[in-house]
């Protein structure tokens, strides 16, 4: 079928065949039943060191805003540093991980997006599949690992243990065309409210995940998760995501297609482990892709980053406005002040211009006297 093994009516049956050690067998199951695992050992040598060398390198470009490389920094996250950063590369390309992953979904997994985070997201609760999905669906998941240790304080994960069995839900079931928005991220809160009422109906538990350095989360693209509050504003909370496709699929983000009216934002999918783009396959057939088609969407995809950054700074624009309201009426005291001395100063001016001209007036006539009394003495 195309499912991941872990989605299939016949989990059951198929996972009773497969020949696993135990720990392994029980991290399926629970992936399975629950939409996650939490790892804690990446298979890195001194992965201590290689998550301190990660924090070090990055700190410094963390607050910039703009292109390094092939990466995208905005302020306190780092799209793609797998692209300059070997040791993000590392975690990325986990043998330890890609082998589970195998196992999890029965296909090859294609790391292709790595996100580094200094602080907590605070990220409200969603879906992956509404940003990455595949054709057939499912075949994406994600994996975060802790760069330092997270607890209830530094902004941990959240997330609801068995969502990712609900129904996957785009804009369309919503009624609204996704592809047809100018700004998709202006009705992207009618799609976190929606979620909100689905995990109050449905009674669903949030869980957060506090872990320490090293260890990581892997988790279901349908699974619901988000970044809770940070408590202590002093606290960085270094991370790392990837997040992964797997082999023969179609790639597309569904926040902006509408594929019943041929509107399909196609993702150009870049395999972190070759470099190289992976081809779209459906049912074992290649479609072509007009390379045009990966810029055009490659573009559109950049528009809707730098409106949700926008979205994320419009609160703090309109703290300082509220200040800036406050502030007004000392401004104009203040211009009022400055005003009075511009007109001192000017009198100022215009009494010294004026003494100027009585002292050049008196000099001629001292000039004048002083030839008449030399003239008179001759």
């Amino acid at each position: 079928m195309n499912l991941p093994l872990v989605d299939s009516p016949f989990f059951e049956q198929i996972f009773s065949q497969l020949t696993l050690d135990k720990d392994t067998k029980k991290l399926v199951k629970q992936f399975a039943e629950q939409g996650y695992v939490i790892i804690d050992d990446l298979g890195i040598e001194n992965i201590a060191e290689t998550t301190d060398r990660i924090v070090k390198d990055l700190t410094p470009i963390y607050g910039e805003k703009g292109k390094v490389e092939s990466a995208w920094i905005h302020h306190d996250r780092i799209q793609d540093a797998w692209t300059f950063n070997q040791d993000v590369k590392k975690i990325a390309t986990s043998s330890k991980i890609i082998n589970l992953l195998k196992i999890l979904y029965q296909r090859e997994p294609i790391p292709f997006q790595t996100l580094n985070f200094k602080f907590g997201t605070q990220q409200s609760t969603h879906s992956d599949s509404i940003h990455f999905s595949s054709m057939p669906a499912r075949f994406m998941c994600g994996v975060w690992v802790a760069l330092e240790d997270v607890d209830a304080n530094n902004g941990p994960l959240h997330y609801y243990p068995g969502s990712h069995k609900l129904p996957i839900f785009d804009l369309n079931d919503l009624g609204i065309t996704g592809s047809y928005q100018n700004k998709p991220y202006d009705v992207y809160p009618i799609y976190e409210e929606f979620l909100q009422s689905l995990i109050e109906h449905n009674g669903l538990k949030k869980v957060e995940l506090y872990v320490k350095k090293g260890q990581a989360l892997i988790w279901a693209a349908n699974l619901l998760h988000g970044g809770s509050p940070v408590l202590d504003k002093n606290r960085t909370r270094y991370s790392q995501v990837t997040h992964y496709y797997f082999s023969d699929c179609m790639y597309y983000i569904p926040l902006l297609s509408d594929p019943f009216l041929h509107r399909i934002h196609l993702k150009e999918v870049r395999n972190i482990m070759t470099g190289k783009v992976v081809d779209h396959i459906y049912n074992g057939e290649k479609i072509e892709v007009n390379p045009e088609q990966y810029e055009v969407e490659r573009l559109k995809y950049q528009l809707l980053q730098f409106q949700e950054e926008l979205e994320k700074l419009r609160p703090m624009a309109m703290q300082f406005q509220d200040e800036l309201t406050i502030l007004k009426p000392q401004l104009q005291t203040v211009e009022s002040e400055l005003e009075k001395l511009r007109i001192q100063l000017y009198d100022y001016q215009t009494k010294f211009q004026l003494s100027e001209a009585q002292n050049q007036s008196i000099e001629t006539e001292l000039k004048r006297l002083r030839t008449q009394l030399y003239q008179s003495e001759l």
